[in-house]
């Protein structure tokens, strides 16, 4: 176990310290596609074939349509994304995780996020399941997980956290980001239990623990969205499969 820790942790390190010397980058646009490339490259050899990692928008079958998302984690087995030259397009039903990335995490761009997430939250997912009369039934599925991963924060640490700030933005009722790493600071995620949901902090020992900890979550918790997904038919997005 200390070995594979110690080599994802030599890779973390490796990644962070390319993205720290891309603060040289002036433009600023550049700068956050260059730190998009670097968690994905975090990301890309611990997820197996099936699981994909893009940047683009997340569709649903009624014709909404998501912002950019900075990267989108996806599983092809589910629904096949059309993948364009640089950006693609993703059904909803078949991406597991967005995560927003932020040089500087602020207030501004974290309202940004969770009104991105609200809106993605709302989104409708076909059914997966058939009976024998080839009918969908009714099923739960675990939405999209929402997350934000930044290098930065203008918090100085002495006062409100990043998970306080959030609650402030988002108001009541159970949050729609329910994963934050920032890099240096921590690492935050909301747990349910018996309908009863608090965030909790992950502690991963080690240079960079709250990376870590923000990879091993996404890595723990992305197969069973996959499974409770089980195979919606890509018709529905060719409007050729009927509903009842």
């Amino acid at each position: 176990m200390t070995l594979y820790r110690d080599l994802i942790q030599t890779r973390v390190i490796g990644a962070l310290a390319a993205a720290k010397a891309l603060s040289g980058v002036l433009h600023s646009g550049l700068k956050g596609r260059l730190r998009e490339i670097v968690i994905r490259d975090l990301l890309r050899p611990l997820l197996p074939v099936d699981i994909g990692l893009g940047t683009g928008v997340v569709i649903a079958a009624d014709n909404r349509q998501s912002n950019e998302q900075d990267i989108v984690l996806f599983d092809r087995r589910i629904l096949p994304p059309i993948l364009l030259e640089v950006d693609g397009i993703f059904p909803v039903e078949s991406v597991l995780f967005s995560i927003e990335v932020k040089s500087v995490l602020n207030a501004t761009e974290l309202r940004k996020s969770h009104d991105n997430a609200v809106a993605i939250d709302q989104f409708p997912y076909f059914s997966g399941t058939y009976d024998t009369g080839d009918i969908p039934q009714p099923q739960k599925c675990i939405h999209l997980i929402p997350a934000v991963f930044a290098f930065d924060s203008d918090l100085d640490g002495s006062g409100k956290t990043e998970i306080e700030r959030y609650d402030e933005i988002r108001g009541g009722g159970n949050p729609t980001i329910k994963s934050f790493c920032v890099v240096g600071r921590g690492n935050w995620y909301w747990k349910e239990h018996n309908g009863v949901g608090s965030w909790q902090v992950a502690v991963t020992q080690g240079p960079f623990g709250e990376v870590m900890g923000f990879l091993a979550g996404i890595l723990n918790t992305y197969p069973q969205i996959a499974e409770s997904r089980c195979r919606p038919r890509p018709g529905h997005y060719f409007g050729c499969i009927r509903d009842t």
